[in-house]
């Protein structure tokens, strides 16, 4: 349709277009004001996300991915069935004649009442947390502005609630599993430590360490004289091997004091006696005192010279006998000691079983006390931000919005109502259409006696 066409048919039609127009305004209008009124109650809970726990002081999430996650269990938690039965007992509506009425009229009891007000609450019910900050917005919309506001209290309550209990009722579970894995860890270690104190008992040990020490302390000393003694024998054995075949030069002859002054004064005698050999005969009583003198001299020597080997044979003997006294006491002190060992080595094991059986009662009653302390604790890391109040003004229906939308929407059906009436009663409305609707030469035309297109236009207009 050329647009000359449409107006002049909108102009012919504008009570059609006015009409369907003013209609459908009032009836968006109307059924606005008919639908029945919605509030909607804003609580603001505030999850403290990084905040340590209270006990262990760990900290929360740290990435963002973790935040997420706990910000969408937390949503999850609010719409649990948990939090619905506290919200379903915390608003009464069991007890709500209304409410029991409604339940039976639209369910006819295939729902039991608690499964049917708890689809109403989850339905009516909008978790909104922020993308950006740790705060959670529990938006209720309701008929009442008064219930509205009482229901979205209530889950923040309900919830807050449940976080407390769920957290406790961890801590009491872990309570009493510690507190019976104490109790068997404790007499683990009473066992442990019985062992322990009978092994001693029975193998004299007091201080096993001291004892160990000192027994390994007189080996050592042992096989220090052991070895000092083998040395000393090894050399006295020598000498008296040596001092039989050497006589005179053996070393210990020589080395005699006894021996060197008695040499000296036989060295004196014969020089004595040579001299006195000159001036006298072999005969006289002075050369054969100075011969006498240098006998006893010798045979004193020889004497003396056997007397130091029998001293080294006997030094000898004294020293094999030493090592064999030794020898047996390190023999002796050796086994005593490898004894030892054993027996520190099977207490060391009690020991360590001592030591580990208390490691494990000290971390058991450690974490006793940790979820002691947590079962104690009534508070969260989840806060009441904002408490939701009755609102002043309906959430919906938006009755500006509808009309004006209904008016737009009455505006369009207007000009669709004209084009489709034209197209079923077409009018001839200018003389071009005319031309070519009849196929004829238009000679001439009169005009008519009406105003302008445009004042046609506003007198339409002002009647609406």
């Amino acid at each position: 349709m050329p647009i000359e066409q449409l107006f002049l048919t909108l102009r012919a039609r504008w009570r059609v277009v006015a009409s369907v127009f003013a209609l459908t305004a009032a009836a968006a209008l109307i059924g606005s004001l008919l639908m029945p009124r919605e509030y909607v109650a804003t609580a603001e809970i505030l999850a403290d996300v990084d905040a340590p726990e209270p006990i262990s002081g760990s900290y929360g999430p740290s990435y963002p991915q973790q935040t997420q996650m706990f910000m969408a269990t937390l949503a999850d938690v609010i719409l649990s069935d948990r939090v619905v039965d506290k919200v379903i007992t915390d608003l009464k509506l069991a007890e709500d004649k209304d409410a029991l009425a409604l339940w039976r009229k639209d369910t006819g009891g295939k729902l039991t009442a608690k499964e049917y007000f708890a689809q109403g609450l989850r339905k009516h019910l909008e978790v909104r947390p922020t993308r950006e900050s740790s705060v959670v917005q529990l938006r209720y919309t309701a008929a009442s502005p008064q219930f509205a506001a009482q229901a979205a209290n209530s889950f923040v309550q309900g919830f807050i609630a449940t976080q407390v209990e769920l957290r406790s009722e961890n801590a009491k579970s872990n309570v009493a599993f510690f507190d019976a894995s104490t109790q068997k860890l404790r007499e683990n270690l009473e066992k442990a430590e019985t062992r322990l104190s009978h092994y001693q008992l029975e193998n004299g040990i007091l201080n096993a360490g001291e004892r160990y020490d000192a027994e390994l302390t007189r080996l050592n000393e042992l096989a220090n004289q052991l070895t000092l003694a083998q040395a000393q024998r090894l050399d006295t054995s020598a000498r008296a091997q040596q001092s039989p075949s050497l006589q005179g030069t053996a070393p210990d002859v020589v080395q005699s004091p006894i021996i060197q002054r008695l040499r000296t004064e036989l060295a004196h005698a014969e020089a004595h006696l040579r001299d006195v050999s000159i001036r006298v005969g072999n005969n006289h009583p002075e050369h054969q005192r100075a011969v006498a003198e240098v006998r006893s001299l010798k045979r004193q020597i020889a004497a003396e010279t056997k007397q130091v080997v029998r001293d080294v044979d006997a030094a000898n003997q004294v020293n094999l006998e030493r090592e064999k006294e030794l020898h047996a006491e390190f023999d002796v002190q050796k086994a005593k000691v490898l004894a030892m060992t054993s027996k520190r080595d099977e207490l060391n094991v009690l020991q360590k079983d001592v030591e580990s059986a208390q490691r494990a009662y000290d971390v058991a009653k450690q974490r006793l006390s940790t979820n002691s302390l947590a079962s104690q604790i009534n508070h969260t890391n989840v806060t009441l931000l904002a408490e939701a109040r009755p609102p002043s003004r309906h959430a919906k229906p938006k009755i500006r919005l509808n009309t004006v939308i209904g008016a737009f929407l009455g505006l369009l059906l207007g000009l669709a109502s004209a084009v489709v009436w034209e197209y079923f009663e077409p009018r001839l409305r200018s003389p071009g259409q005319a031309a070519q609707v009849l196929g004829l030469l238009i000679l001439g035309s009169m005009p008519q006696n009406r105003p302008p297109l445009t004042a046609s236009l506003r007198t339409a207009l002002r009647l609406t």
